[in-house]
């Protein structure tokens, strides 16, 4: 491993054909240093996904890690959902909280980016898995750059144009949680429209960004809009374009919201213990508050 760390070439694995490799031979609860940042930072961009395997990280480390990527969101916008001492981890679990079912028991169960429905939406996600299922529970990933470059030059063309309107509200299972708090997350997220297509900033490729939590487009009705988004959704992850994690105790799972969008399956016996804490890359600045539209 030394010459490899020495040299920055780290040891790598695809992990499917789409997108998605395995980073290996890394200790990821050191101090890196800039230039290990960089080359994780190099493979992630081409692939998408990176995945760190047999793990054994505790809250703190996970954040240290995370931190040499840019600065954390603080989860404010999902403020209950936190974890109790490290705010900058949000905990997706299916644990008992207070005595009560966990309100991110059902997080994720249609195909999307982290905070869309802000205006910084998440630059990246990392995270760990603490505890999981023996069987299911595993989460798909979508290969938005291919989305788009497999699209045909004339809806590249109309999908250029257009902003996509992101809302909460159609978060999959948000009416399960308690109405208090699920008011509260709607106020602090009011619709949000952002391109439907983003250029990445360090590697200019562009990326689809739609997803099954875009209401409509921007000028456009929902009438209008619900065929195209949903053949954009369909298109966007077919199966040739899809990675499926299957979840181990100690993995790390990395991706890029603005090159993929992603969905956790429900296909687990629930009364499993699955327990994840996740570490969100701020976004760059991005989009324009929509009302009464």
């Amino acid at each position: 491993m030394g010459s490899k760390l020495q040299n920055t070439q780290l040891g790598t694995s695809p992990l499917g054909y789409a997108l998605g490799a395995e980073i290996e031979g890394l200790d990821i609860s050191l101090n890196l240093g800039s230039q290990i940042y960089e080359a994780i930072n190099h493979i992630w961009q081409e692939h998408h996904v990176v995945v760190f395997r047999g793990k054994h990280l505790q809250p703190r480390d996970i954040v240290f890690f995370a931190e040499g990527f840019g600065d954390l969101d603080d989860h404010a916008s999902t403020p209950f959902y936190r974890h109790p001492d490290v705010p900058q981890l949000l905990q997706i679990t299916n644990r008992l909280i207070d005595g009560k079912p966990s309100e991110t028991r059902n997080t994720g169960r249609n195909w999307h980016s982290d905070y869309s429905y802000t205006g910084r939406p998440a630059a990246a996600s990392l995270l760990y898995c603490n505890q999981c299922p023996p069987v299911g529970g595993d989460t798909m990933f979508a290969n938005m750059v291919r989305a788009y470059e497999s699209l045909s030059g004339t809806m590249k063309g109309i999908v250029d144009n257009l902003h996509a309107v992101y809302d909460v509200s159609l978060t999959a299972g948000i009416n399960e949680r308690d109405a208090s708090k699920t008011a509260e997350v709607r106020r602090l997220n009011p619709p949000i429209a952002h391109p439907a297509v983003r250029v990445h900033p360090r590697s200019g490729k562009r990326a689809l960004y739609v997803s099954e939590r875009v209401s409509h487009f921007h000028g456009m009705t929902r009438a209008e809009s619900k065929p195209l988004i949903e053949f954009l959704c369909c298109h966007a992850t077919q199966p040739e374009n899809v990675y499926r994690h299957n979840w181990r105790e100690g993995d790390l799972v990395c991706w890029d919201n603005r090159t993929v969008m992603h969905i956790a399956l429900a296909d687990f016996d629930q009364n499993q213990p699955r327990h994840m804490l996740r570490a969100t890359i701020l976004g760059e600045d991005s989009g324009f508050v929509v009302r009464d539209e």
